[in-house]
């Protein structure tokens, strides 16, 4: 049964793999092959995992983490960084933490113009001296989630995470390499669409309907 937002589940995908090769009995091994199949993709950038990341600056505070915005620790890019005030956005220049290290001064606190992303949290230079609102644009970790929940990898790229955990299956339990080398030619072509759908969207800047 899909999930509250009518999403497949994780259970659902589970059963449909065990389906496909015929072994209701294997459901430790499936779970283990799913899970490993979404940490191979995590890092894969694809337009179901990048959007913004809000947070609030606190006077005198220069580091933030998932305390003030819960997808700070799994950020895998950061594309742009803007602070925003009074609809007006100012853009925050990259640099890396050993120069904020060198040019932090707590006692000079002032409106922020420059970040790092160090130690799984942002860190903003100068100390921010009042509230304002960060922007990022980023691509983010997108988790396995819970077994009676579902996202992305269990909707849009159930296929392609089907293929990759059939494949770890077929070598690792079932020691089947015909049908190995069949599921990598599926992950193959699953891999080309998301991407193809991806760059789509990223090079038009709309999300176009589409039939899943």
């Amino acid at each position: 049964m899909p999930d509250s937002l009518g999403r497949p589940t994780l259970a659902e995908l589970h059963a449909e793999i065990a389906d496909d090769i015929e072994r209701a009995d294997l459901a430790p091994q499936i779970a283990t092959a799913v899970e490993r199949a979404i940490r191979y993709f995590q890092p894969e950038r694809f337009f179901f995992n990048e959007g913004f990341v809000t947070f609030r600056t606190t006077p005198g505070m220069d580091v933030y983490a998932a305390g003030d915005a819960a997808a700070i620790p799994d950020l895998m890019a950061i594309d742009s960084a803007v602070v925003v005030e009074n609809d007006q956005t100012w853009t925050l220049r990259r640099v890396d933490e050993a120069w904020i290290e060198r040019a932090d001064d707590q006692a000079s606190a002032a409106y922020p113009c420059a970040f790092s992303y160090f130690a799984r949290s942002v860190r903003l230079w100068p100390v921010p001296s009042g509230e304002w609102t960060v922007r990022l644009m980023v691509h983010q970790r997108l988790p396995v989630p819970p077994l009676e929940q579902g996202n992305a990898w269990t909707d849009e790229a159930s296929s392609l995470i089907a293929a990759r955990a059939k494949r770890h299956l077929a070598l690792n339990v079932l020691r089947d390499p015909a049908m190995a080398q069949a599921q990598a030619v599926i992950m193959a072509d699953e891999l080309e669409a998301l991407r193809g759908r991806s760059n789509v969207i990223a090079s038009t800047g709309q999300v176009a309907a589409y039939y899943l």
